[in-house]
């Protein structure tokens, strides 16, 4: 697991940097409500991996999308439904990751809770969603280690 600090908003020449075998590209939305309490997904049975557990809301680039901010509102939007109000920064850095064989280079995103309803849009891959402490979501054994190893990266660089 690593993660690249960016000082500019991403874009296709930050990723030329990354050539793993079994490469996907995709984006993640590090979310907090105003009191720094973080929102994760549960992971449903048809999720690529880490079934039942929390991670970052996110997923893979589609061929629609104009650009990596985009996507992330594209995914939001999927995965929680059109009534939660989150403000989506630019990007702030790229994180990569191997599971199942996968290289994941994710583009990630601070997103800020503000209000309404947060629904589960996409049952199979998502049954739930919870807001974790800081300190919760490090503590508990339903948060994935790559979602930890975010959060803690997320917390020394803000």
């Amino acid at each position: 697991m690593e993660f690249y600090k960016l000082d500019h908003e991403a874009n296709i020449t930050d990723l030329e940097t990354f050539n793993y075998p079994n490469q996907k590209i995709g984006v993640i939305a590090h979310i907090e409500d105003e009191l720094g309490n973080i929102l994760l997904q549960q992971r449903g049975i048809k999720s690529h991996d880490e079934n039942g557990l929390y991670e970052d809301v996110g997923g893979s680039l589609d061929n629609t999308d104009k650009n990596f901010k985009t996507a992330i509102i594209r995914e939001m939007k999927e995965e929680m439904g059109e009534d939660a109000h989150v403000e989506i920064s630019d990007s702030i850095g790229i994180y990569h990751v191997c599971k199942k064989d996968i290289n994941w280079v994710f583009i990630i995103f601070y997103g800020k809770y503000i209000d309404g309803e947060i629904k589960i849009m996409e049952p199979e891959k998502c049954i739930g969603y919870n807001f974790f402490t800081y300190e919760e979501a490090l503590n508990s054994n339903e948060v994935t280690e790559s979602c930890k190893y975010l959060i803690r990266v997320l917390k020394k660089s803000s």
